[in-house]
Formats: structure tokens, sequence, C-alpha cells
């Protein structure tokens, strides 16, 4: 054992010189952090590992102090000192990254009053092409969507999306409309508590993920975010959110809404007709949706939502519904899905069921290549994806009213190429079946296209 001991002390003390070469080779060091907030993080987590690499040290002199008890071998002390010279050069350094972090913060702090005060502007927008078999190919010019977002004090913030879809005019006879997506005022009491004001995207799956479309690896949204649950799905309420850290990764966060929520236009074609205009409630019941989700960094999320609330005009008959969602990264490989179920409580009748999910796998391609091909962008990314869906609604036909189970599958295979962020083209083919009536697409298969953009 003894004769093992310098050659483990040997280890140990070489081993942060080995991380600060490490270190030194990182493309990413704290020097080029892109901004103060990230610049934040890093020094915490900085701090964090320091830390555990003191605590790792005491241990070792303890351990190092018994077995020189036991042994009487002198030669160990040496060893405990050098130990305890490289803890206390850690010490300073922790010392030091502690400040930095601190003078970091106060910058943050002492951002100009307009700068804070001053409006965000973002806009974003997709124009598609398909060619499904046997019809006609098709430009549209989906959507142009304007972010308005702004923090004028340190509590309160504001956001709206305004959507102009296909609006090349709006009540003319090349139709379009002007839709409000979202436009609420927040109040944040603390990290954990924050209550929102007015139309508000409900919180019902991950919505969040596949909600703006350049974001999205496909060209169009799940059948399961169109026919169950009625993406975009928004209406006029109350909510209340907010946000707990655990340990350096760990994020938990909850969304909680009182809405409107859907009416009796619920049948066999799904939910979409049962949203109601804003500023109308068909019977004065108020809906319960809310979402609690875990994440971890940029890598993982995973969620769970729910949904209650009286939809007939009579105020008697309950809607419930809940949702699974989850996202995980594996290096290159990105999965994501989510499951969505509905149970409509028709009053003595065969109870309606909608139910649907979608799995999707995308593996993300970078350098070589696409650096060539973009050579003035920083990262260059091709993604290959497959995204299976499923949707199934038992329930009344919205015209005889006669029950009946209606079924669709897609499968779609497809690559999305980002030179950045901001700019995406995607290719999809995609290949429809449908059971009795169609929910959305039918016995189809064919090609899509789209080019998004987010500036």
């Amino acid at each position: 054992m003894c004769r093992l001991l310098p050659l483990f002390a040997s280890v140990l003390l070489a081993a942060p010189a080995l991380r600060a070469e490490q270190k030194a080779k990182d493309p990413k060091p704290l020097e080029v952090a892109a901004t103060r907030d990230e610049r934040v993080t890093v020094l915490q987590q900085e701090i964090d590992r320091l830390r555990g690499e003191m605590a790792a040290l005491r241990e070792e002199v303890k351990r190092l102090r018994a077995d020189s008890a036991k042994a009487g071998d002198s030669g160990i002390a040496a060893r405990i000192e050098a130990i305890e010279a490289r803890q206390a050069k850690l010490e300073a350094e922790l010392a030091r990254i502690a400040e930095e972090l601190k003078q970091t913060g106060d910058a943050l702090d002492q951002i100009s009053e307009g700068d804070r005060k001053r409006p965000a502007i973002t806009v974003y927008g997709t124009l598609q092409a398909t060619k499904y078999d046997d019809r006609d190919s098709i430009f549209d010019a989906e959507a142009f969507e304007i972010v308005l977002s702004g923090r004028p004090h340190p509590r309160l913030s504001f956001f709206a999306e305004i959507e102009f879809e296909r609006a090349a005019s709006v009540g003319g006879p090349r139709g379009g409309e002007i839709v409000l997506e979202q436009a609420y005022v927040s109040y944040t009491f603390a990290q954990l508590f924050s209550v929102r004001t007015g139309v508000l995207l409900v919180p019902f799956g991950n919505v969040n993920v596949d909600h703006f479309a350049p974001r999205r690896d496909v060209v169009r949204k799940p059948l399961v975010s169109y026919a169950i649950a009625p993406s975009d799905w928004t209406d006029n309420g109350v909510q209340v959110a907010g946000r707990r850290l655990f340990g350096a990764s760990w994020l938990l966060e909850y969304e909680a809404s009182v809405i409107a929520g859907l009416d009796s236009h619920i049948t066999s074609a799904g939910t979409r007709a049962a949203r109601q205009p804003f500023g109308v409630d068909n019977n004065g019941n108020k809906a319960l949706a809310g979402r609690f989700a875990i994440k971890r960094s940029t890598s993982f999320e995973t969620g769970i939502s729910g949904y209650t609330g009286k939809y007939d005009d009579q105020n008697r008959r309950r809607l419930d519904g809940w949702a699974a969602d989850l996202r995980a990264d594996i290096r290159s490989l990105r999965l994501t899905g989510e499951f969505d179920h509905f149970s409509v409580d028709r009053g003595g009748m065969e109870m309606s069921h909608l139910r649907g999910y979608y799995v999707r796998a995308s593996y993300d391609l970078h350098g070589g290549f696409l650096r060539a091909l973009a050579k003035d962008f920083d990262d260059p990314q091709l993604t290959l994806v497959a995204q299976y869906d499923w949707a199934r609604i038992d329930g009344p036909n919205e015209v005889s009213g006669g029950f009946e189970r209606n079924q669709e599958t897609g499968f779609t295979l497809g690559v999305a190429y980002r030179p950045s962020r901001q700019w995406v083209l995607k290719v999809n083919h995609e290949t429809n079946k449908a059971t009795n009536r169609p929910l959305q697409r039918g016995e189809i298969k064919g090609w899509l296209g789209s080019v998004g953009f987010v500036f």
C-alpha cells in the first residue's frame, strides 16, 4: 500500500495541470464567452469544479494521515505538505474566480436604463412548396410573424406574437388573416412565481419545442398537434409560472392557466373547431391547463400536462386530457416525441376519446463539406430526420351526429440544412394513410419543401 501512495499522489498532483492544459486547448475559453450571461454560467461551473476538487484533496489528506499513523512512514508527511500547498493554490484561484463572478454580475446589473427599457423585435416566417401525387404543385407563403418583447422593469415584462397568415390581403378575394397568437404581460414576484395575463399559449404538450416552424426539423407540425391538441392553441386567461434551478444544470419549470377553454364543437374530426373566439365563453365555466417540466441544460426535457373543464353550453359535461412529452439530445442524435389523450363525457352516450402521438429522430452533421459550402458561417449543420405520426378519434360526426372512429398515420423522411440558426431549408417526403375519414391529410403521399427564417 505504501509503495502505491507516491504514484497515487503524483497522479493527483498532476491532474490539475492536465486539466489546465486541456482547458487551454478548449475552443470556448472564458475569454470568448458569447455574452455576459454565458460568462456568469461558465464562471459558476468553474467554481463548482474547483470546490469538488478541493473536497477530493481534503479526503486524500485525511487518508494519507491515517496511513502515516499506521505505517510510520515519514515520507508521507512530505506528500501531505505538497497536497496542502496545492489546496492553498486552489483556494486562491477559487477566491479570484468568485470575485470575477461578482464583478461580471455587477456589470450585468449596471446596464443602462435606456437599453433595459428598449423593446426587442424579432421576425420569422416560412415559404412552403408542396407536390403531392395527382395534385398540382403549390407555393404557399404560409406565415410571417412579428414578435415584440421587452422588460421595462426587472419584475415586469411583456411578450406579443402577431401572425400574418397567408395575408396577401385581409377580407379580400386573396384571403388570409392576421392572428394575435400571444400577447401577455408578466409580473414576477420571485423566480418561482410570476403572473401572466392576456392572450396565452395553452401549456399542453411540447408546444414550446414545435411552435416556431423554423426551429422544427420537419416542414409540417405533427398530426397530434393539429387534430388532438389544436395548435396553435391560444386563449384569454391568467397564468402562473415559475422555475427553480437544482444543482448546476437541472431546472424545474411549471405553467398553470385559467382559461375559457374549448367548447362543444369536439367531433370525430378533432378539436380545432372547438377553439372559441377571444372574449367568448359558451358556458361561463373556466378550464384549467398546466404543464410541469424537468430540464437538464439544453440536452434534455420531459414534461407532463393536464387539462380539465366543462365544454357544453349547459355547463354539465366535462372534457379531461393529459399529455406527456420528451426531448433528449444524445451527442448528434436528437429524439423528440409527444403523446396526447382527451376523454369527452357525452352525457349517457358512449365516451369520446381523442388520442395520438408522434416520435421524431434527428441526426445532426457538422463540419467537412458543410464548412466548404457555407464558408462565411460559424457552424453550418445538416440534419437527417425521420418522423412517425398516429392519431385516432372516436366521436360523433359533425354533420350526421352518428358515432364513428377515424384514424390517420403519417411517415416523414427528410433533411434540414441550416448554415446558421437564422435560416433553414427543409425537404421532406410524406406518406400518409387514413382509415375511414381523414383527420388532416388523408390517403396521400408526396414532397414538401420550405425555407424558414428567424431574425
